[in-house]
């Protein structure tokens, strides 16, 4: 009698097993064929090391099943270079170190062209530079013209331009390039030179050699300065100024490109990014809009409300010893300490950004105005948001206390290339604490960044970047609206439930095979036939349309 019952109770788990695993097997081959989920989870995992020189190799991560997110190209027209990454998988975890929460995101999607590594300036089809002057600053009594004779590059007058008529976008800002002035003293003569000066395709003036100053007049913080000599005498020299935009390559320019210049040797970096929706639109928005919308013509804003943006790029803020830009646009190196002091007030244990073996991200903030890049120094494309009272000049110069910039380096990433039997893949994980309050000394900072609860879901959306490819800056692939459920720590199925699922939607189908009559050698009590029979009846049939559907699939994937 016993035996009996425990035969009961077996078969019983069995069939509960095998009906939730054929659901669950039929249930994620639907949503894949109809690319319907729009939705993921960030698991509590508790005790989990982050260790961003292995991204995704932690055994937790093993646990959690990958959402498929579909990519569509940014700019969609016939022969655009955008659009090479038709989908990437995604994983989310969170964890506590010391009792702060960090949140975890793994991103993997197939290289398309070539592995790159590279750092090369964009260029339009016909060999421009996309972007000639590099570096975005708030216009002010730094930015200067750099005057020159087509006839003859090796001389020129340098001179400050009235903010009216320095060029910039958006309003206040000012494209620049910059520029060191220099002063010799010769046998009691004194000479000036310019060095780092571009002609309007962003190539270099003089070939690159120094140009002779012929007059000088420019403003030093109030003091206008018309003589070498009083250049020397204030010690500015060997300073660095920035040279204004010659009135080319407006953003609005760039609106009618659909790809870029590259070949083999010449190529972009890898890039991965992770849009957080801040608000400033109704509930309803992302379901409206889709896909984020960064207005052509402009640089990066957004068609409608704010969100935070992390920017992997491989090169210069990858983890890689082929990474010779390695960490980017920062202060810090891989020898010298960081000059960015972590508040008291800010949380954070592991010391992101200052990690070893680990790559950073860009942190930006868009609105309706522009791509602002949240804390550290001027040496971007595009205008940062930070201290107010620190101005370019004097960080580009060393006179600035770096420790009160914002810090740029609260998103630590790891990076790498992956090869599989069927094909390299690229694989970053991004690790951020929930929350950023009190980074910045009460400046701010942390208006501009998401702040993590758990219990609570977010929008997001995904980009990546095939610079191997030729895709950069608004060429790329490009999620719809996602979200993204904080699963709270006392949630008591955090990693049973996706090691349930995944390991019961691999042995269901086997179950269910053992358990059809072809091979199944013990008969079924007289009692329990009426019961059973249906039920295996209509594991088979799920079976069946779970195959059907993988041949569809397949046959869709070629």
């Amino acid at each position: 009698m016993a035996n009996g019952y425990l035969k009961l109770f077996v078969l019983g788990l069995i069939i509960v097993l095998v009906i939730l695993g054929a659901a669950y097997g039929i249930d994620y081959l639907l949503n894949a064929a109809s690319n319907a989920s729009t939705s993921l989870t960030a698991y509590y995992v508790p005790n989990a090391q982050i260790d961003l020189g292995a991204p995704g190799q932690q055994l937790f991560w093993q646990s959690i099943p990958w959402s498929t997110v579909p990519l569509v190209p940014t700019v969609p027209v016939p022969g655009g270079i955008s659009g090479h990454t038709k989908e990437v998988d995604v994983k989310a975890a969170w964890t506590y170190v010391d009792g702060v929460p960090y949140i975890m995101i793994l991103m993997k999607a197939p290289v398309v062209g070539q592995e790159s590594w590279m750092a090369c300036a964009e260029q339009t089809p016909n060999h421009i530079f996309w972007q000639p002057d590099s570096d975005v600053v708030p216009e002010g009594w730094w930015v200067v013209n750099v005057s020159y004779n087509a006839s003859d590059q090796g001389i020129a007058s340098v001179y400050t331009l009235p903010k009216s008529e320095q060029l910039g976008y958006p309003p206040g800002q000012a494209l620049t390039n910059a520029i060191t002035i220099y002063v010799y003293n010769v046998s009691g003569k004194l000479y000036g030179q310019i060095d780092g000066a571009i002609n309007p395709d962003g190539y270099p003036l003089n070939n690159g050699q120094p140009i002779n100053i012929t007059s000088i007049d420019i403003d030093y913080n109030g003091t206008n300065i018309t003589s070498l000599n009083q250049f020397l005498s204030l010690g500015l020299n060997g300073t660095t100024w920035f040279q204004d935009e010659y009135n080319n390559f407006y953003p609005e320019d760039t609106a009618g490109y659909v790809s870029l210049y590259y070949n083999n040797s010449y190529m972009y970096p890898e890039r991965f990014a992770i849009m957080w929706l801040l608000g400033g639109v109704p509930s309803d928005w992302t379901q409206v809009a889709y896909t984020p919308h960064m207005m052509p013509g402009t640089s990066g804003a957004l068609s409608a409300g704010e969100a935070e943006l992390w920017i992997f790029n491989d090169n210069p803020r990858g983890n890689n010893t082929q990474d010779f830009g390695y960490p980017g646009p920062t202060f810090f190196s891989r020898t010298s300490p960081p000059p960015y002091i972590h508040w008291p007030t800010y949380k954070d244990p592991l010391n992101l950004g200052y990690l070893p073996d680990q790559g950073i991200a860009a942190d930006a903030f868009v609105n309706g105005s522009s791509i602002y890049y949240i804390g550290g120094n001027y040496l971007t494309s595009f205008p940062s948001i930070d201290n107010p009272h620190v101005n370019p000049w004097a960080v580009w110069n060393g006179k600035a206390n770096d420790s009160l910039l914002w810090d740029p380096s609260v998103i630590a990433t790891g990076f790498t290339f992956v090869n599989t039997p069927t094909g390299p893949y690229m694989c970053l994980e991004y690790a951020r604490t929930f929350t950023t309050t009190g980074v910045s000394n009460g400046q701010g900072e942390s208006h501009y960044q998401i702040q993590l609860q758990q219990g609570e879901t977010y929008h997001v959306a995904f980009a990546v970047f095939q610079g191997g490819a030729g895709e950069s800056v608004d060429f790329k692939s490009i999620s719809f609206w996602w979200t993204i459920y904080i699963q709270p720590a006392n949630s008591s199925n955090s990693q049973f439930l996706p090691l349930f699922l995944i390991g019961n939607s691999i042995t269901a189908p086997a179950i269910a095979l053992l358990l059809s009559r072809k091979y199944f050698n013990f008969k079924l009590d007289a009692k329990l036939a009426p019961i059973i029979s249906p039920i295996l009846h209509m594991i088979q049939q799920i079976r069946k349309l779970e195959i059907k559907l993988q041949y569809i699939m397949q046959d869709k994937g070629n």
